[in-house]
């Protein structure tokens, strides 16, 4: 029988292939001071049932997808199949239907759990979780999931190893400064110890360590801070992704009234790429990728392996800096309307592009405007 699993608001960017599955909703924490995804909603994980339903669920509509397939000829999974076998079942099934059947076109092994913190789960809990997903689904071969430090910090290395031999990958967690200064201004309920002693955890356990820097977070007064203590974590914790996350101030949050009434200073675009370049002058033991792979970011270009590309990744930002006032103005510009998305990008406009960019920057005419446009067109991204 049809029936529509359950799947959370969000994922990572770098899961967009991923198999979705709610194992918890919505945020165990749900107090930090820049985030309101979650600001109206209360916590609470699924039962071990209800999961293993859905599980059973998406286990019967991928057999089914395959078979509608290989009777049509063997050609790969199509909007045509699904609308000629469900086109009469309610949207929601539908909607279930074509989110595998993308994964299955995208032939894809991956699955993501949601939503922004499965592993508040308990150890036992989170075992029998995976070993009903690997059980139903064998095909799987990588499976992530976001994660808190304070609820990582209370698994053993060892728990944390039969979790990743039972097929926990990856986990993706929201770093987002390693100063305790900015943690403790952004409310994010753990210190840059416990980040350092939950990543060496993962790390020893075997699996994969994606971390989330925001530049900006800290404002003006701890740009510096910000900096120079996420680097020593990324050192201290070597983890395998460090993913970039230019701190955009939202409505309804913390942070926005912060700003609001003159209590914290925003840093500039500029100020937030000097950030980035800080952490990456000061890695010297940390042999992952960094990725700025994010709308939110300045430039996606500033990526790679943080031993290796260390000067490629800055050179980006040094012909940046070199380039004249107005036309780091007019990339600003283009890159927060949508018009670019890498540096080079900017030679290539139309004409008509490159005109209505020069208009708005005689418009905002002051460094006060400039940036609060950059800002409204950041919040009207997603």
């Amino acid at each position: 029988m049809n029936k529509a699993f359950e799947i959370g608001p969000i994922r990572p960017p770098s899961e967009a292939s991923s198999l979705l599955l709610r194992i918890t909703r919505n945020c165990s924490w749900n107090r930090c001071k820049f985030c309101n995804l979650y600001r109206d909603e209360k916590f609470s994980t699924r039962s071990l049932d209800a999961i293993k339903a859905d599980i059973d669920q998406v286990a019967l509509i991928r057999k089914n997808i395959i078979e509608w397939t290989i009777n049509s000829s063997g050609s790969r999974p199509n909007n045509k199949i699904l609308y000629e076998k469900i086109g009469h079942e309610p949207t929601e099934i539908l909607q279930r239907y074509y989110h595998v059947m993308n994964w299955l076109y995208q032939e894809s092994d991956s699955v993501f759990l949601q939503d922004a913190n499965t592993v508040a789960l308990s150890f036992g809990k989170l075992l029998e979780v995976l070993q009903y997903l690997k059980e139903k689904l064998p095909q799987v071969k990588r499976v992530t999931s976001y994660g808190r430090v304070d609820s990582l910090a209370k698994f053993s290395t060892a728990e944390l190893s039969k979790l990743r031999e039972a097929g926990l990958n990856r986990i993706h967690s929201g770093y987002e400064s390693g100063s305790d200064k900015v943690l403790e201004f952004i409310h994010k309920g753990y210190t840059k110890a416990q980040s350092i002693d939950a990543g060496r955890k993962i790390k020893s356990a075997g699996i994969e360590l994606s971390i989330y820097f925001m530049p900006g977070v800290g404002g003006r007064a701890l740009k510096e801070d910000n900096a120079l203590e996420t680097a020593d974590v990324i050192n201290k914790v070597n983890p395998d992704f460090v993913r970039i996350r230019t701190f955009s101030p939202k409505l309804r949050t913390e942070l926005m009234d912060e700003i609001i009434s003159g209590r914290l200073i925003t840093c500039t675009e500029m100020e937030k790429l000097l950030e980035i370049k800080t952490v990456i002058e000061n890695l010297h033991s940390a042999n992952g990728y960094l990725y700025s792979d994010h709308i939110f970011n300045l430039f996606e270009e500033i990526e790679g392996n943080m031993e290796k590309d260390r000067e490629k990744m800055l050179a980006v930002i040094e012909s940046f800096k070199k380039l004249d006032g107005e036309s780091q103005r007019r990339y600003m510009l283009a890159r927060r309307m949508g018009l670019v998305r890498f540096l080079d990008d900017i030679d290539y406009l139309k004409a008509e592009q490159v005109a209505m960019l020069n208009a708005q920057l005689k418009r905002l005419n002051t460094d006060e405007r400039f940036e609060e446009f950059l800002s409204e067109c950041l919040r009207n991204t997603l």
